[in-house]
């Protein structure tokens, strides 16, 4: 992926970990798995990259293999359909995927 979007995403997912209600009223699983769904979306669309795919496959390859995409997956799979650890998990997970997607392994800091 390229550098800057790498960048981006990881100021973001640590920018809604530091302040959860400066992004959603009440924060949970369902809010912030559609807000970065969308956001991904976006990217994917603007910048022609798979980013949504690439983060399903990546979490079906280190773990549990199913055909679930990563938001169903993480609420299914890896929290047992516990909203309040997968909202957790997802920000554990994407940081990961982030600084796995990078190609010397260090997460850019904001």
């Amino acid at each position: 992926m390229e550098e800057n979007i790498l960048r981006i995403l990881n100021r973001i997912i640590n920018e809604i970990e530091l302040k959860p209600k400066m992004f959603f009223v009440n924060p949970n699983y369902p809010e912030l798995s559609s807000y970065l769904f969308g956001y991904l979306t976006c990217i994917d669309d603007i910048h022609s990259t798979s980013i949504n795919n690439i983060f399903s496959e990546w979490l079906n390859n280190r773990n549990r293999k199913t055909s679930l995409f990563w938001t169903e997956y993480i609420l299914r799979i890896s929290a047992n359909n516990n909203e309040k650890n997968a909202y957790e998990i997802l920000i554990k997970e994407f940081k990961l995927f982030l600084k796995s997607s990078q190609p010397d392994g260090v997460v850019f800091q904001s």
